[in-house]
């Protein structure tokens, strides 16, 4: 029998909620999908806390979300809610999702790197097929960037990093420039662990690479179908960042007025997406729509062990 389901990714820069049924097989049915840029995670290394203007901002797509599961008849404790690396960081998180349960119903889980790591895995093997028996997977987000090699006839994870790099700071970098040390330091401190992950054939979710092979197919509009399971070449990605890597938030949304909000990161996504394209010497990069928030809807729950407990 199906199951009607929602669930809710807070990220960094972006908050995703993805409504549908769910059959006992784990076959996934989409309703409804929104998006909303809200950068919640904008000035964290500086500020260690979530700003109030970013904070309002999500409470109100949280608010929004929570309407639009209450016309499928799902009601707020019901939907599987996940915060990710700028909840884990910034020291007002829980006073923020407080609020959010206390005057809406939404219940906020906090979740561990490692669990990130397993429920995007779950949520990008779920509807996929694969021909070899192990993929890398990469998730950048706002705050962090996640790499995966699974297995996909199981779909166990076999090894994971978290690094804590991604859209949102490395934009804030660019515009303290203080980018090119910041990221050498994080290449540093994870070199034994990105050896590990050089790989021909990659894998990527979330905003950034899904709004970057948009980019590449010169598009306005973003069209989902178009963009999921597309290859970029690493001379395709070499391309974007010669063409779009020195352009201001205006340019970007002037030429593709798809990004929105996300303007305000996207050349911090593509620095970011450059720079380790290269260093794990990679040559193609297939896109995925799918993520998180498909892992923890077809997972159901968030279970105990998976919940952040703090540094």
């Amino acid at each position: 029998m199906n199951e009607l389901r929602a669930s809710i990714d807070i990220g960094s820069n972006s908050i995703l909620l993805l409504v549908a049924e769910v059959t006992a097989d784990g076959k996934i049915f989409e309703k409804e999908k929104l998006f909303e840029v809200t950068s919640l995670g904008k000035g964290l290394d500086k500020n260690k806390a979530f700003q109030e203007d970013k904070m309002e901002a999500s409470f109100q797509a949280l608010k929004h979300y929570a309407e639009v599961c209450s016309r499928y008849g799902i009601k707020p404790e019901s939907i599987i809610a996940t915060a990710t690396e700028a909840a884990r960081v910034a020291t007002n998180a829980s006073d923020f999702f407080s609020k959010v349960e206390k005057e809406i119903g939404l219940k906020v889980y906090i979740i561990t790197s490692n669990a990130e790591v397993c429920y995007s895995t779950k949520g990008v093997l779920g509807n996929t097929s694969f021909d070899s028996e192990f993929v890398t997977i990469m998730d950048i987000g706002g705050a962090s960037t996640e790499l995966m090699k699974v297995n996909t006839k199981d779909l166990s994870v076999v090894e994971s990093i978290s690094m804590p790099v991604g859209a949102v700071r490395c934009t804030d970098w660019l515009l303290e420039n203080v980018f090119v040390q910041s990221l050498q330091k994080v290449f540093i401190d994870f070199r034994p662990e990105l050896d590990k992950f050089q790989t021909k054939d990659i894998y990527c979710v979330a905003g950034t690479m899904t709004s970057l092979g948009n980019m590449h197919l010169e598009r306005t509009e973003f069209i989902e179908d178009d963009v999921h399971g597309m290859e970029l070449k690493v001379e395709d990605v070499d391309q974007l960042f010669k063409k779009y890597s020195s352009m201001e938030p205006e340019a970007y949304l002037e030429k593709f007025p798809f990004l929105g909000k996300r303007s305000e990161c996207i050349r911090g996504g593509l620095h970011l997406t450059y720079h380790l394209a290269h260093r794990l010497f990679v040559k193609t990069m297939t896109i995925s729509t799918y993520g998180l928030r498909y892992g923890t809807l077809l997972e159901g729950k968030i279970k105990e062990e998976d919940i952040f407990k703090g540094a």
